[in-house]
């Protein structure tokens, strides 16, 4: 069964706490994380065979949302910065990288209908999240075929197609997040370079930009999921692979924003704590689990 206060204690569990030879039972579990869904909330349409206080509930819902919203962005023009937001779909669930507090800024932008710096800026992020990917993983490929020359001395120069081939070599892209970024490169061709055609630098261009820019953000970042990354079967919650934490994308970037944790722990949200969640948890030595056995545990304690 799940743990009270009285069969474990409360502790501060560093952030990427490294795995020791008595944390055979426990796993990584994403803890410091991003994402902006207040967009879902405006857009849900509320059904008239609801019951009147789940109508009444969700109508609240969404005035407030609304009510924060306009308190972010200001209310003169209020409507149209909410249509430039509810546009940009929801932020990307993302683990905590570089990119996460200069991608608010781009929605920023864009939300307030500076179009051209919200696509510059998309732009120039997606370059930056290129070299930052690269520097981050380059000692674990040092080796690898697809490394370059340049990547090997740290020279990476600016040219978007030869990162996206390594990172694509790599494994760190699929052909699917390979493919989006080079569109976005070429949106980011159009924009920094004069073309007299302004619809190149309007709001579509912009849009597209954004949206492509947090597509590749989840598709690399996502903090949830299912095999191979993620163990199967953990209802509310996702817990990294025991072989996925020998991934260098893993190891560098994912578990640094984990808790490392027994089948029968809970959080509690706490500002002060690691990555805002205080844990309760038994910290004495634990016999080795498989990833099944982990998640067979996880259901019958229902930690939470």
């Amino acid at each position: 069964m799940s743990i009270s206060r009285r069969s474990a204690k409360a502790y501060s569990s560093s952030l990427g706490r490294p795995r020791g030879p008595s944390d055979g039972c426990r796993r990584y579990r994403p803890i410091q994380v991003t994402f902006d869904t207040r967009n879902l909330i405006l857009d849900l349409e509320i059904q008239e065979e609801w019951a009147p206080e789940v109508k009444a509930l969700w109508e609240e819902n969404k005035a407030r949302v609304r009510a924060d919203l306009v308190a972010e962005f200001g209310s003169t023009d209020a409507e149209r910065k909410l249509e430039n937001y509810r546009a940009m779909g929801p932020a990307p669930w993302s683990v905590v990288f570089e990119h996460s507090a200069l991608l608010k800024q781009v929605r920023s932008s864009f939300a307030h209908g500076d179009f051209y710096p919200a696509l510059v800026s998309a732009c120039a992020l997606g370059e930056r999240l290129l070299h930052q990917l690269v520097l981050a993983l380059r000692e674990d490929f040092v080796n690898h075929a697809s490394t370059t020359k340049r990547v090997r001395a740290g020279n990476l120069g600016n040219e978007w197609s030869s990162l996206i081939t390594v990172l694509r070599g790599w494994g760190i892209f699929d052909e699917e997040a390979a493919q989006t970024y080079r569109e976005l490169e070429q949106r980011r061709h159009q924009a920094v370079h004069f073309d007299p055609d302004l619809s190149a630098a309007g709001r579509e261009a912009a849009l597209a930009a954004l949206l492509a820019l947090q597509r590749i953000i989840e598709h690399v970042f996502e903090p949830h999921g299912g095999p191979p990354r993620y163990i199967a079967d953990t209802p509310g919650a996702s817990y990294i692979s025991l072989e996925a934490e020998q991934e260098p994308l893993v190891h560098r970037i994912f578990l640094p924003n984990c808790l490392l944790v027994s089948p029968a722990h809970r959080l509690e949200q706490d500002d002060l704590a690691p990555g805002g969640w205080r844990v309760y948890d038994d910290e004495s030595i634990c016999d080795p689990l498989t990833d099944q056995q982990f998640a067979e545990r996880l259901r019958k304690g229902q930690a939470t």
